[in-house]
């Protein structure tokens, strides 16, 4: 089967799909995404994401439109994929009409999606753990709201990946450590999780709330959702960046700096372990 997308309701070949110059998705960045995964053709938590992207919606005074009606055009594009492992790539975009930066609302919202095969993640990277680099946050100030303007963090990434390193996150003027590229981070001191607040400086990211509500709860790890700095990082135990694409992966060196002992620590195994169980086994 061939990866496809779907436009507007239409669901065709990949390299068939084109949208108009005039999208204000291509010209603004006004548009709104959510990526949701299948793992052995389970779609997982894609009721979390509809919340998501309808907040993201909401919060950019986009119209309102049938949120059920997405969820079922993503699971008609999981099912005519065929792919047991896949990812779905949702974008609503506020529509076409011509260029002004004064948007109408009068204009029909442009909905796309593609579907594709999921590569496997090298599993040397969940055992092995990965090193990272920080930088300092110039995003814009509403990175709760899931939209295509991502400029920074695809900069960001390409410097990482440029200096053999996996990701970077970004870290405030005041020092406090947010969020990678497209991933959340936790570090763990005594065997308690410390995470950056839900907040307009980070995404709620759905593996991170998996993680906090699902799996902290089960093992009777203690969560601190709290602003730490810089310092509290590199004096972590153990560290991880979270996603839904990049799942667990075990931070052992950050800005050349060892992170614990320099390997996995047995909380983020513990993690991982139970992060894996729950995605294949719902």
């Amino acid at each position: 089967m061939p990866d496809l997308a779907f436009l507007n309701g239409t669901i065709l070949k990949i390299e068939e799909a084109f949208v108009p110059i005039e999208d204000r998705g291509y010209q603004f960045g006004d548009a709104v995404y959510e990526f949701i995964e299948s793992f052995d053709y389970h779609i997982f938590c894609i009721d979390e994401h509809m919340e998501r992207l309808k907040y993201s919606m909401q919060q950019l005074d986009f119209p309102q439109i049938s949120i059920s009606d997405i969820k079922e055009n993503v699971i008609t594009m999981f099912n005519q994929s065929e792919y047991s492992r896949a990812g779905c790539y949702l974008q609503v975009s506020r529509g076409v009409e011509p260029r002004s930066h004064c948007y109408t609302n009068t204009v029909p919202l442009q909905i796309t999606m593609t579907i594709k095969n999921l590569a496997k993640l090298d599993p040397s990277i969940n055992t092995e753990g990965i090193r990272i680099r920080t930088c300092e946050d110039y995003r814009w100030g509403m990175c709760h709201v899931k939209t295509v303007q991502l400029l920074p963090a695809a900069i960001e990434q390409r410097k990482a990946k440029k200096a053999g390193l996996s990701d970077t996150v970004f870290v405030s003027k005041q020092g406090h450590v947010r969020e990678g590229t497209c991933t959340n981070i936790f570090i763990v001191k005594n065997q308690m999780l410390i995470t950056h607040p839900l907040d307009n400086h980070i995404l709620a990211g759905i593996t991170r709330d998996v993680i906090i509500r699902k799996i902290c709860k089960k093992e009777g790890f203690p969560v601190q959702e709290r602003h730490y700095d810089i310092n509290e990082f590199y004096d972590a135990d153990e560290a991880f960046l979270c996603s839904s694409v990049l799942k667990i992966q075990p931070i052992i060196a950050t800005d050349g700096k060892k992170i614990g002992k320099g390997a996995p620590g047995p909380v983020t195994r513990k993690i991982q372990a139970d992060y894996d169980e729950l995605v294949y086994h719902l």
